[in-house]
């Protein structure tokens, strides 16, 4: 859980997997550092019989301290068998030593070996630092360990504050541990740890760390205190929010671990012995840290114990908890007197959810509607209604004389005039009621009982019934024909065999009805039409003449 954060680019590796990725919390309560320790004992001593601190760089500089007096030579180590040969480490790495170079100009602290720079270990195991390098004797060691923790740091910091120090790197992490308790000596330590904790390290103090200086490779400031957090599992917050809660409370100060970790070193117990036994004497301070029963996180909600009812405030605190919230609801944050809690609240009109732990209700999708409070889902809009926007608490009713054709209807065209009528209106919907002789299913409209075309298909087309008919410029008035054969029905117009006129009552000029169908007259047809034709204009005029002539006279007796 302790995460050390000092690697900027390594958390930000981290973060790519972002399925995987943890999540820092707040900080542990005390900070972490790898700097250069002494043990208390030494500085103590000093300080008293001298009245020198050696806890801080300033008492290190050769040209007004003789801080070698109080320290091991480097004669006093067996360094072929304690210390690995320079080759071995950092030293033998072009750019630390490079950069090294580059920083302080100290050409003879290193040297060139196939073109690369590398420290200069004379005799193979310590490098000497400028103001000790010509005076073995006065060197103060500073031992280190891996390939060379903080190696480079120490480089910088003994050149640029005359430091007679000479560094060293142990050949195992034995090595390492033996030599500061074996010698008088500095050496590389981090807070927090158990390895030195016995010699209570005093560590050297140097000037402030200088973020832009080492960016830029200058290290002959301090390192910068690491800031430790606790790393948890991106989903705990969701999986247990109390867990996480009680681990963002929790605080440890740098005293309280370093005393843990003494415990566990002094007593050799196992470490649940000793953190056991933390808990049982600090009681006040653990019992600090865990969360209330009532402040609920996002996701949930306060409850009645009893009753298992939801509760709306935590007025009387007692008897309430927290569960995850219902579907039909959210998890709302309540700030009281008491400080920050959830609740779970109905979800509103016109919206619905079906899940738990939600943070919100999502509104009512177009073709449904909710109208009452708290529900897990949303109503289908009903027949003859419709809805055309989100978040509603009803749905929109179709015109009189219409309906839809099922539920759910998200637009106002989803509307169509019911069975045995027609919409009439060329934008709009108006349902007139249609006349006997003409079939009109749900839908039909007049554009499209004139063009014999559908857009939901032919079983919506409204159309002439057989022995009706009507004409194309007045599509909705209805005839009765005298024989059913003769008129189909369908579209306008339309009639059987050639027939022609309204409604369907006789064959064009120059034909006649002949088997079934209006046929080209013959010869002696067209003559006997002609004589008959003659015949009736004859009749007509003579009838003229003769009623013309008995009112003349009857208007002359009349006269006379």
């Amino acid at each position: 859980m302790e995460m050390w954060e000092d690697e900027d680019w390594l958390w930000a590796e981290l973060q790519k997997n972002k399925a995987m990725a943890p999540k820092a919390l707040t900080s542990m309560g005390y900070g972490g550092k790898n700097s250069m320790y002494m043990r208390k004992s030494l500085q103590e001593s000093v300080a008293e019989s001298e009245g020198l601190p050696l806890e801080f760089y300033t008492s290190y500089n050769a040209k007004w301290w003789k801080p070698w007096l109080y320290f091991d030579n480097t004669s006093s180590v067996n360094a072929t068998r304690f210390l690995k040969k320079c080759s071995e480490t950092t030293l033998f790495s072009d750019g630390p030593m490079r950069n090294y170079l580059a920083q302080t100009g100290d050409s003879d602290g290193v040297q060139m070996i196939d073109g690369a720079v590398v420290g200069s270990c004379p005799d193979e195991y310590f490098w000497r630092a400028p103001s000790c390098r010509n005076e073995t004797f006065k060197c103060v060691m500073f031992f280190t360990s891996g390939a060379g923790w903080n190696l480079e740091l120490v480089m910088h910091q003994a050149t640029a504050w005359n430091m007679p120090i000479a560094v060293a790197i142990a050949n195992t992490w034995a090595d390492f541990v033996a030599m500061p308790v074996a010698h008088q000596s500095l050496f590389y330590w981090w807070e927090p740890d158990a390895t030195f904790l016995e010699m209570a390290p005093v560590e050297v103090i140097f000037p402030p760390h200088d973020s832009i200086g080492h960016a830029n490779g200058d290290f002959k400031t301090a390192q910068r205190t690491i800031k430790l957090s606790k790393g948890v599992s991106k989903d705990l917050s969701s999986l247990s929010p109390r867990v996480e809660n009680f681990l963002v409370n929790m605080e440890i100060s740098a005293t309280m671990i370093q005393a843990i970790l003494m415990d566990q070193k002094n007593t050799g117990d196992s470490w649940d012995d000793v953190t056991c036994r933390w808990l049982q004497s600090n009681k006040a301070t653990w019992e600090s840290w865990l969360p209330d029963d009532t402040t609920c996180f996002a996701g949930f909600g306060l409850v009645d114990i009893e009753s298992g009812e939801l509760a709306m405030d935590r007025t009387v605190r007692e008897g309430k908890r927290c569960q995850v919230c219902p579907s039909g609801t959210f998890s709302e944050r309540l700030v009281d007197s008491i400080g920050v809690t959830h609740i779970c609240s109905a979800c509103p009109l016109g919206t619905s959810q079906a899940l738990g732990a939600s943070l919100k209700c999502d509104p009512c999708d177009k073709g449904t509607y909710q109208d009452e409070l708290g529900s897990h889902s949303c109503k289908r809009c009903p027949l003859g209604t419709y809805q055309d926007q989100e978040g509603q608490v009803q749905c929109i009713a179709c015109p009189d004389g219409s309906s839809t054709l099922g539920l759910g209807s998200v637009v106002f065209t989803d509307c169509g005039c019911v069975e045995g009528r027609i919409d009439v209106a060329p934008a709009g919907l108006t349902c007139e009621v249609c006349s006997v002789g003409l079939t009109c299913p749900a839908m039909g409209t007049l554009e499209s009982y004139e063009t014999g075309v559908h857009p939901l298909g032919a079983k919506h087309l409204p159309i002439v019934d057989a022995g009706y008919y009507t004409t194309a410029a007045e599509p909705l008035k209805v005839y009765k024909c005298g024989k059913i054969w003769h008129c189909p029905g369908g579209v306008p117009d339309s009639c059987a065999g050639g027939l022609a006129g309204v409604p369907c009552a006789e064959c064009p000029q120059g034909k006649t009805w002949r088997e079934g169908q209006c046929m080209e007259c013959e010869a002696w047809e067209q003559i006997l039409w002609g004589i008959s034709v003659v015949g009736v204009f004859l009749f007509l005029t003579a009838s003229y003449y003769l009623m013309t002539s008995k009112v003349s006279a009857k208007v002359g007796s009349l006269v006379g």
